[in-house]
């Protein structure tokens, strides 16, 4: 039987993830729809103060002047953009609420206007749906945010208390409750009255025991012993908790428990969601559940499914098949450019490695220096990211009119400039240390580049990168969707924001070159079978960050908050994704490096990609 070629063997790949990529478009958009029930819409309004807030708007078919329906207007927090709560949206929907949900100002499609709104344009859509949408039945409106947005909940609960106050003649009640889930520490003691509010966050959740007193002898983020929430519970329905009760930890909420009545607006409702960290709030079956039931609570839902019959994860897991088809179709789409005159003469497959391990004193160096190499920097990542202003002299943390403006992806950069170092210092010892006694040259692992090269392989990797923009702009444009895995996703960005990542993309470009240089030259065994070769690397990338992760997790399981201090959740999230894109990263530059023996090509490639994923939902920090 004829051997089919690598040509044959891309198409065929490359048809395969774009399959992928379309199941999930079709498979999303299906679910979002309800089948048909809910319509998907892209929209945007412009506030009093002249500022375009996009938001994504889940309407009910049946929704009409003549049968309003019950609203939700729901915040997503700092670092996101609207298609992040797509799970509640999608639960919400499909009971027969519309539901908004805003791209911030200053992130996604939405105007850049830090500060130009105290909830950054949250408030501003509550009025617009409010005052202007006749399908809306806006006696039955509610609001609710996660995390950031559940702090512009707040700010907003409060300047409707402070109007209430100052004007009651002139006030206007513009929902009926308000649901905020692990915000920053949050006071509603200056809150509108006659709304039902309903506040929580995740047991291990690091706001769940921010701005609250310590309890001996329970969870740090149990919520139902503290007297912050006995307290919020008085605040609604006075006298629930006496003055013993608040320190008594005997005395307890009882979570997901309506203390007052929803009928009167005095309802008060404390939801700490035993499967919920901060990052994995926003997929938690509980978290879902509790914003589900807490809405449907308060305004009976027209199609009245109960809270705890969800399907949203199978929209999460369609989502993330398109990830994974982009991410696949990197490889295909740059071996069959090969194929492009002005891109063949990179077509140079690779010949047989040129060293071994061939000593025990070799695989003693190899494995020690990978273990080092793959440990120290995860182990590092907390400590980097405190230091992440001082290392970066981050214009972002503070001013909107810099380069670098995104606080989390110039943590990501620094770790990746620390991770770099201790590559190349790893490959001066394997150089040095193995391959050098073993008869192997610099020349050997295809350093040099000339300046043709150069431009081919940038125009190659840009023609890749832009083939995956392609299909992500398909998948906006005619679905509604995009492809995301939790907080790494792959949307459309305005060109503004563009401009920003590609200020990004040298930083992760430069990384992955070091990290071929390893993986794609010295990592390359004379005598090893490729398959074997290719699971070593993809061990020495990413072993010692899942061993570090799973550490951490494991201790914040048993003991509630994991080990140091409050922040350091932040960079162990950024660690847990790092192990999803350390694989990918390895498996893709190899199989680039395999068809081409370029040490750059397919970094360019997947640097240009991951600035892009690593950027797409970050927001601008606040003046």
């Amino acid at each position: 039987m004829k051997k089919m070629s690598a040509t044959g063997k891309s198409l065929i790949a490359l048809f395969v993830c774009l399959a992928l990529c379309l199941v999930s478009m079709i498979g999303t958009h299906a679910m979002l729809t309800d089948n048909g029930n809910v319509k998907v819409l892209d929209q945007k309004f412009v506030t009093p103060k002249g500022n375009t807030v996009r938001y994504m708007e889940y309407r009910p078919v049946n929704a009409s002047a003549e049968n309003p329906v019950p609203t939700v207007v729901y915040s997503p927090g700092n670092d996101n953009t609207a298609e992040i709560w797509r799970s509640v949206a999608h639960e919400l929907s499909r009971r027969g609420y519309a539901v908004f949900v805003p791209d911030l100002l200053s992130a996604g499609h939405s105007d850049e206007a830090v500060g130009n709104s105290t909830t950054f344009g949250f408030s501003e859509l509550i009025d617009y749906v409010y005052d202007n949408l006749e399908y809306i039945d806006n006696q039955k409106i509610s609001i609710g945010g996660y995390s950031k947005g559940g702090n512009n909940t707040v700010v907003t609960l409060n300047e409707y208390g402070e109007k209430q106050r100052n004007n009651p003649d002139e006030y206007v009640q513009k929902f009926v409750s308000a649901l905020v889930l692990a915000p920053p520490p949050a006071n509603f003691t200056n809150a509108a009255t006659g709304v039902n509010i309903g506040f929580g966050a995740g047991l291990y959740d690091p706001y769940s025991r921010i701005g609250f007193k310590p309890v001996e002898g329970y969870f740090p983020g149990d919520l139902s012993v503290k007297a912050e929430t006995k307290n919020f519970i008085n605040l609604g329905v006075p006298g629930t908790f006496s003055e013993e009760d608040l320190t008594n930890p005997d005395v307890k909420v009882e979570i997901g428990h309506v203390y007052g009545s929803f009928a009167d607006g005095t309802a008060r409702v404390v939801y700490n969601p035993s499967d919920a960290t901060h990052a994995l709030g926003i997929i938690s079956p509980k978290t879902v559940e509790a914003t589900t039931e807490f809405f449907m609570q308060s305004v009976p839902a027209p199609n009245p499914i109960p809270a705890n019959e969800q399907n949203y994860i199978q929209l999460l897991l369609l989502s993330a098949l398109g990830f994974l088809g982009i991410l696949g179709l990197t490889v295909p789409a740059a071996i069959l450019l090969l194929e492009v005159p002005v891109f063949n003469k990179l077509k140079h497959p690779i010949e047989a490695p040129v060293s071994g391990l061939k000593k025990v004193s070799d695989w003693l160096i190899f494995v020690i220096a990978s273990l080092v190499a793959g440990l120290v920097p995860p182990l590092m990542s907390p400590v980097l990211m405190q230091q992440t202003s001082k290392i970066f002299s981050l214009t972002g943390s503070t001013s909107t009119d810099g380069v670098f403006v995104y606080g989390v992806a110039n943590n990501n950069v620094v770790w990746l400039l620390f991770s770099a170092l201790f590559l190349l210092a790893m490959f001066l010892l394997f150089y040095f240390g193995i391959h050098k006694k073993n008869g192997a040259k610099i020349s050997d692992y295809h350093v040099r580049i000339g300046f043709c090269d150069i431009c081919r392989t940038v125009l190659l990797a840009v023609s890749v990168v832009l083939a995956c923009r392609a299909v992500v702009w398909f998948a906006d444009y005619f679905f509604k969707t995009d492809f995301r895995v939790v907080d790494l996703t792959l949307g459309t960005i305005k060109w503004s924001h563009l401009k920003i990542t590609l200020c990004y993309a040298p930083f992760f470009i430069l990384y992955w070159c070091i990290n071929s240089l390893i993986m794609n030259g010295c990592n390359r065994f004379k005598g090893m079978p490729e398959g074997v070769n290719q699971l070593i690397c993809v061990l020495c990338n990413v072993l010692g960050t899942a061993i570090v992760c799973t550490v951490y997790y494991v201790s914040m399981f048993s003991n509630g908050q994991g080990f140091g201090p409050f922040g350091n959740w932040k960079a162990y999230m950024m660690l847990s994704y790092m192990v999803l894109m350390g694989i990918a990263g390895t498996l893709i530059n190899r199989k680039i490096y395999n068809a081409t023996s370029n040490l750059y090509l397919g970094p360019v490639i997947f640097g240009i990609l991951t600035a892009y994923i690593n950027t797409t939902v970050y927001t601008l920090p606040a003046p």
